[in-house]
């Protein structure tokens, strides 16, 4: 029969963004280990460990009812609650895929020009960067026929 010796999961990095990633993979070795069959305790004591020597300042600052401190599920569920909450969420929306639609449809309708809000909008396949770079070519060309109007208009005038 063969054993195997599980090794925790990497030190947290306690950024945000990376608790979620984090907690699924010690739950994996909390299952692989054996750990979830110890006592709470232990699994609380393993968890803190793992994360590493600034979970204890955080537990600390959880306000945990001492007869709760001893309780896995509790301690993780505040832990995830502090994290998530800490996340800002106009810097790390939650929308995904969706956030780059929704502002692919701003663009869209928020243009000031009709013509190229009208032609974005027949675009079957539009996406957030083709709406972009359908806009920044409207402005190049704007610029460029400024550009040469003003170099025609100065030419005529100085041939008149």
């Amino acid at each position: 029969m063969a054993s195997f010796q599980v090794q925790p999961p990497e030190k947290f990095t306690f950024k945000p963004e990376d608790w979620l990633k984090w907690s699924r993979r010690f739950e994996r070795f909390r299952m692989a280990s054996g750990l979830e069959n110890e006592s709470e305790e232990s699994q609380v004591n393993t968890l803190i460990y793992s994360m590493g020597s600034e979970a204890d300042d955080i537990v600390q600052s959880l306000g945990i009812a001492e007869g709760d401190q001893k309780k896995y599920n509790v301690v993780k569920k505040k832990f995830e609650d502090f994290f998530i909450i800490k996340r800002n969420v106009v810097e790390h929306c939650n929308f995904g895929v969706l956030c780059e639609e929704l502002i692919r449809d701003r663009i869209v309708v928020g243009i000031r020009d009709k013509a190229l809000s009208e032609k974005l909008q027949l675009e079957a396949d539009l996406t957030l960067e083709k709406a972009v770079n359908f806009a920044r070519q409207k402005e190049t060309v704007r610029k460029s026929k400024g550009f040469f109007e003003t170099t025609a208009n100065s030419k005529s005038t100085m041939w008149a």
